[in-house]
């Protein structure tokens, strides 16, 4: 009976609303004339670069300005980012390197390339990696603590900080979720050992596929240099004596961003305070929202952090519905909540195949087999097993998708609560 008579309530909802929206109509990127001008001015003038000018200089310039960052270098990929981050580092074969047991998976699997060894470590109430986890994984092996910045809100970077110093570690960051975030006034990336971000299609800042290293040490830099970027461009930017002898064959990867990549993002680095701005504001708008609605509960956001909403995320009560979260996500979609998601890839890493048989695909991972178990990370999967997404829109009519994503949440929670 309640799910006919929701039906109905909504449909007329949507109805009324769609007049002024329809949720298949964001787009993100928004592919304004400037993007559309930027492209086409690159195609005119080069679409592959060999050093580090050209539009490769200006965007490198825009996202150290935007971010604080001294040594920067854009790359193919996130994933090529972290792999140059670790690298850079100097992290290898038998290097123990503490992760998130709550993550992408593309934040450790890198690590896997170098015969390096993922700890993982599990998560706070916000997703985070929790310290005190932390603690409990070092040994005399661990190289570097690492942290990903989940869904955009930043973690606990005072406490992690003060570990690696004490145990003379290195920190790390994947901030693939949190560009522009703040910890304590401070821009996250900017004041760890290294930070990799994501700049692929979803991501606040996009070149469509694209990554961006970034460390305030000289020998990291230069390493990632080679890795990645030599030739033309190590000549003009690797000087340490134990490199120089390397810059015209590199180290074996090419990981240098496509130029018309590079042309998409530079206009946005150019409006992304708006961007940020905009998203802030519907982060804000929801989290009063789902704090008005029995039954769902926002991820906590400490006082000193400013995120960057990648995603909203907020947690799901099954005692207080007389659905499952899934299918509660399923009546959502069905009645217009097109944008309501339940992550999936992102989650502990000891779901993945890669973290619990590496030895199937990586023979010399044998030992490393068995190590995570089920119910190892109990934080970790009580997070997964609560969460909903919801994006944070900017742009045209961007309080609007909420406002209408909200409206559908409150009639389906009304209907569905126990």
């Amino acid at each position: 009976m309640w799910l006919s008579s929701m039906n109905f309530t909504l449909k007329l909802r949507r109805k009324l609303m769609s007049k002024t929206i329809n949720p298949k109509d964001y787009q993100h990127p928004a592919i304004s004339q400037e993007i559309v001008d930027s492209v086409g001015k690159q195609l005119r003038e080069d679409i592959s670069i060999y050093d580090n000018g050209g539009i490769f200089k200006e965007v490198e310039n825009g996202l150290k300005q935007l971010f604080e960052l001294e040594h920067a270098v854009v790359c193919c990929n996130g994933t090529s980012a972290l792999y140059s981050m670790y690298y850079g580092a100097g992290i290898t074969h038998g290097d123990e390197v503490i992760v998130p047991a709550y993550t992408f998976f593309a934040t450790a699997s890198p690590l896997f390339l170098l015969g390096a060894i993922p700890i993982l470590a599990d998560c706070d109430e916000s997703g985070n990696i929790d310290p005190k986890s932390v603690l409990e994984k070092i040994t005399n092996k661990t190289k570097a603590i690492v942290i990903t910045h989940m869904w955009g809100i930043p973690g606990q970077m005072s406490e992690l900080a003060e570990i690696a110093e004490q145990h003379d570690i290195l920190l790390l960051e994947d901030v693939s979720h949190a560009h522009g975030a703040t910890y304590d006034g401070k821009v996250i990336g900017s004041f760890s050992d290294g930070a990799a971000w994501s700049l692929q299609g979803k991501k606040l800042l996009t070149s469509g596929e694209g990554g961006l290293f970034a460390t305030r040490h000289q020998k990291f830099f230069e390493r990632a240099i080679l890795l990645g970027h030599f030739n033309k461009r190590a000549k003009l930017e690797v000087h340490l004596p134990e490199h120089v002898a390397f810059t015209t064959t590199g180290l074996g990867a090419n990981l240098r961003m496509h130029p018309l990549g590079a042309a998409v993002l530079l206009p946005q680095i150019r409006n992304f305070p708006q961007q940020l701005a905009e998203r802030r504001e519907v982060a804000a708008f929801l989290t009063d929202a789902i704090s008005s609605i029995d039954g769902l509960s926002n991820v906590p956001v400490a006082d000193n952090v400013n995120p960057a909403w990648y995603a909203f995320n907020f947690k799901f009560d099954q005692d207080a519905f007389e659905v499952s979260r899934e299918k509660f996500v399923e009546i959502l979609v069905s009645l217009g909540g097109i944008e309501f998601d339940i992550p999936g890839s992102t989650c502990p890493l000891n779901m993945h195949p890669l973290f619990t048989r590496p030895q199937d695909v990586c023979p010399e991972y044998a030992e490393y087999a068995g190590r995570f178990e089920k119910g190892d990370y109990p934080k970790a999967d009580a997070f997964h097993a609560s969460v909903i997404k919801l994006p944070t829109w900017y742009g045209e009519n961007y309080m609007e998708y909420a406002k209408y994503h909200v409206q559908i949440l409150k009639e389906c929670a009304d209907k569905t609560k126990r």
